[in-house]
C-alpha cells in the first residue's frame, strides 16, 4: 500500500512537471508567487492525508506529509507557471476595413421608435 502511494505520487509529481514551461522563458513574478502559494496549501493537505494514511504512527505521519507535501506542492505550482506571452500585438487600422460596410440597413428593418440619433433605412 505505502509502495503504491509513493509510487502514485511520483508518477502525478512527474506528469504535472511535464506542463513546464522552458527553463529559459520568463514567467510573471507575481503569478508565480500565488501558484506556489496555492500548490503549497494543496500540498500540505494532501501530503497530512497520505501521511496519516500511509504510516505506521499517523501522527508522525501527518508531520512528514505537511513538511514534504507543501514542498513538493510550491515546486510543482513554480513549475507550472505559464510564460510571459510573446506575440506582438495587433495593430488596429485606423479606417474601416470594407467602407461602407455598416452605411445601410437590412431588407425589412425600421428605425427604433424613440431614437432621433438613428438614420433612417434606405428607401429601396
Amino acid at each position: 500500500m505505502r509502495l503504491a502511494i509513493v509510487a502514485m505520487t511520483a508518477v502525478i509529481a512527474a506528469a504535472l512537471s511535464g506542463c513546464a514551461p522552458y527553463a529559459q522563458t520568463s514567467v510573471d513574478p507575481e503569478q508565480a508567487t500565488e501558484r506556489a502559494a496555492t500548490g503549497a496549501v494543496l500540498g500540505a493537505a494532501i501530503g497530512t492525508g497520505v501521511g496519516v494514511v500511509a504510516a505506521i504512527n499517523p501522527a508522525a505521519g501527518a508531520v512528514i506529509g505537511v513538511e514534504s507535501g507543501a514542498a513538493v506542492g510550491a515546486a510543482i505550482g513554480v513549475m507550472t507557471t505559464p510564460p510571459i506571452p510573446a506575440y506582438k500585438p495587433i495593430p488596429v487600422p485606423t479606417e474601416a476595413v470594407i467602407p461602407g460596410f455598416y452605411d445601410n440597413w437590412p431588407p425589412g428593418y425600421f428605425r427604433p421608435p424613440g431614437n432621433p440619433e438613428t438614420a433612417s433605412p434606405p428607401s429601396g
